[in-house]
């Protein structure tokens, strides 16, 4: 599929989101009972006497908190990957209350629970919204994830990802005031194609692609874009659907191709990604396995094993290890001292990441005026636990460019490989 092609299905669901919505009355989400900062618990309903909202940007007064709602998926599948982000986030705001706040205002993060369910999602973020947020954090997904920065870009508020990677999730497709954190797929396939070719030596390679989601077809698509490119050969491309439980004809026609290909590249989600990985390395297929952020989640890891976790890569947001520096040696401790056990995976840092980029935008415009923090988020380069991050121009799209982690498992652990920055990421044209 093009990249048009996303475009035109990425504005397909802002449609019918609206449609949906409109034809429910905008009727709230479910709620549940609020946790507090680093409680894994439900969401409390806001008191009926609650005080109306200020509108968008308003609310600066000396006194008044600054708050930041968040629509993190704590039930469903999406909660592999806004779990993490969500306990560093509530970390981020504690340790910026107890430095001062932004602006010298304290910070408030309130949340709802998304339920990996898109309608919920972008009603949940228009609760957070009438609840006075000024600043909206969405989850990790663009089909999950777009309706929450669809509501923010109503409002008139910034939003961000935690780690949406599908170039659809820019100014482009959702507004002029929205933004990932994450690299684009762009970065992510291009930075394991160019590992995979130009490191390892590879040339052949079968890609398999769940054909369920955009973040995955993107993936793979680029994937493959950027791999002919290098001048790598594509001996088989094959699809499956989420919720298949067995892939054995798949699996069968990679044990028919004339030769074993130098590697497979899977983009899948779990637990359907698991249930992939496992049956071919089952088969007896021992190709290097080669995937994206989705492989950087504990559980898959649990689920192969130290027999069948092996040879196999990924590119990701960020490594939790002293490789990659002081900052994230500083947030282990902080974190452990706070949870009283490590991060599980490198999404983990992407809400620690999107908390601190807002304070310094804030700081930065002087106000939580949704265009005055956007142009800051634009200006400033922001240094990440994952990565240095130079956001482009609303006109340009809001790519985010930075670099990726090339990690690795081995005997059912990860491992780190390299940082990778691609300078000419496939189907983005920088100039």
């Amino acid at each position: 599929m093009t990249r048009k092609n996303f475009r035109m299905m990425a504005l397909l669901l802002v449609v019918l989101s609206m449609l949906l919505l409109a034809a429910c009355g905008g009727a709230p989400a479910e709620e549940e009972p609020a946790p507090d900062a680093g409680d894994a618990g439900d969401v409390e309903e806001p008191a009926d006497d609650a005080e109306e909202p200020a509108d968008a940007g308003e609310g600066d007064a000396d006194g008044d908190p600054i708050v930041m709602g968040a629509v993190f998926n704590q039930t469903g599948w999406m909660a592999a990957y806004d779990g993490p982000p969500r306990d560093a986030a509530f970390l981020a705001v504690k340790q910026i209350n107890e430095q001062g706040g932004i602006l010298g205002r304290q910070v408030e993060l309130i949340e709802i629970d998304g339920k990996t369910d898109p309608a919920t999602v972008g009603n949940a973020a228009r609760q957070l919204i009438e609840q006075g947020a000024d600043i909206i954090i969405a989850p990790c997904d663009f089909d999950i994830g777009a309706p929450a920065s669809q509501a923010a870009q109503e409002a008139g508020l910034v939003g961000t990802s935690l780690c949406a990677s599908s170039p659809l999730y820019g100014s482009e497709v959702l507004g002029d005031l929205q933004f990932t954190a994450s690299v684009w797929n762009n970065t992510m396939a291009g930075a394991a194609a160019e590992w995979a070719y130009n490191e390892q030596g590879w040339r052949t390679a079968a890609v398999l692609t769940d054909a369920s989601y955009e973040y995955t077809q993107s993936l793979g698509d680029l994937f493959k874009e950027h791999w002919a490119t290098l001048g790598g050969e594509l001996v088989l491309d094959d699809t499956y659907v989420a919720e298949d439980q067995d892939i054995s004809s798949q699996v069968q026609r990679i044990q028919d191709l004339p030769e074993v290909p130098d590697l497979i590249y899977i983009s899948g989600v779990n637990p359907e990604l698991a249930i992939a990985l496992r049956q071919i390395r089952a088969a007896g297929i021992e190709a290097p396995l080669v995937g994206g952020d989705t492989y950087d989640d504990s559980e898959l890891w649990a689920a192969l094993g130290p027999d069948l976790a092996n040879d196999i890569y990924f590119a990701t947001h960020a490594w939790l290890g002293p490789e990659a520096g002081e900052d994230i040696v500083e947030f282990l401790d902080l974190y452990e001292q706070e949870y009283g056990a490590p991060p599980v995976a490198g999404f983990t840092a992407m809400g620690w990441d999107v908390v601190m980029a807002y304070k310094d935008a804030i700081e930065s415009a002087g106000t939580t005026e949704g265009a005055a923090v956007a142009d800051a988020m634009e200006e400033l380069t922001f240094d990440m636990l994952s990565g240095n991050m130079d956001w482009t121009t609303a006109e340009q799209g809001h790519v985010p460019l930075k670099e990726v982690v090339l990690a690795g498992l081995e005997n059912g652990e990860p491992f780190f490989i390299d940082w990778i920055a691609v300078e000419d990421p496939p189907g983005l044209d920088l100039e």
